[in-house]
């Protein structure tokens, strides 16, 4: 009998460590699945923009729209308020997209906080930056930059870009950087050599002096020929 009451508290004991354990899976992976509903991304089913507010761009070192592969771009977004109402600039964000599909993106680029508070009738210019992976290739995307805000209510966004942007490898100037250095490092190189044969050989010296010398007094043939001829 005692053997039989073992047996039923190891088998009660067992049961109520595997339901506790199955208990803890099932509720970790239903906290993952509710945050992964929670979570949105920014540039997923953006809010509306509001009517009486308007945006502009402004890419200071590249007004052409074309942009070197690998460097940091800076864009300007201008943001006027002509509404009744104060709106909270809260963020920035942008990604470049494939060119035949927008809703491809190639890189997404950082979401910067900006938290300010246009009031009505005021304007204000945000500074953006954005990197360009170096492994992009010299063709054309879509490029989207998207400013977001509040009324501690309803929240909002504008699109200030979104246009067809050109990527180029940025070789020339440095290559006409490292050419130059090049030929410098090559001219001061010739130089040393020079000098040190100079320094190190002084007969070398003399002999190109000698040897210049008589260059110098040498008489032709018919200058000699005149003189003899003359006496």
């Amino acid at each position: 009998e005692s053997v039989a009451n073992m047996r039923f508290l190891c088998f009660t004991f067992l049961s109520a460590v595997l339901f506790s354990v199955g208990f803890a899976q099932s509720d970790g992976s239903e906290g993952q699945a509710t945050q992964q509903q929670q979570f949105t991304h920014p540039l997923t089913n953006m809010p509306s923009a509001v009517e009486d507010v308007e945006t502009s761009f402004l890419f200071p070192d590249h007004p052409d729209n074309k942009f070197p592969i690998g460097d940091v771009v800076t864009v300007l977004c201008h943001f006027s308020n002509d509404d009744q109402y104060a709106y909270n600039v809260t963020a920035i964000m942008g990604s470049l997209n494939s060119p035949y599909d927008f809703n491809f993106h190639v890189q997404n680029y950082s979401y910067k906080p900006i938290g300010v508070v246009v009031r009505p009738g005021d304007e204000f210019t945000f500074e953006y930056q954005f990197h360009l992976h170096p492994d992009l290739q010299p063709v054309e995307y879509a490029l989207a930059h998207t400013v977001f805000y509040d009324d501690e209510r309803v929240s909002y966004s504008s699109t200030f870009f979104n246009q067809t942007v050109e990527l180029y490898y940025p070789t020339d100037d440095f290559d006409l950087i490292t050419t130059a250095r090049l030929t410098f490092s090559i001219l001061s190189t010739i130089g040393l050599i020079f000098v040190s044969l100079f320094l190190c050989f002084p007969e070398f010296n003399f002999e190109m002096k000698k040897t210049n010398s008589m260059r110098g007094t040498h008489k032709s043939a018919p200058e000699e020929w005149l003189e003899n001829s003359g006496n």
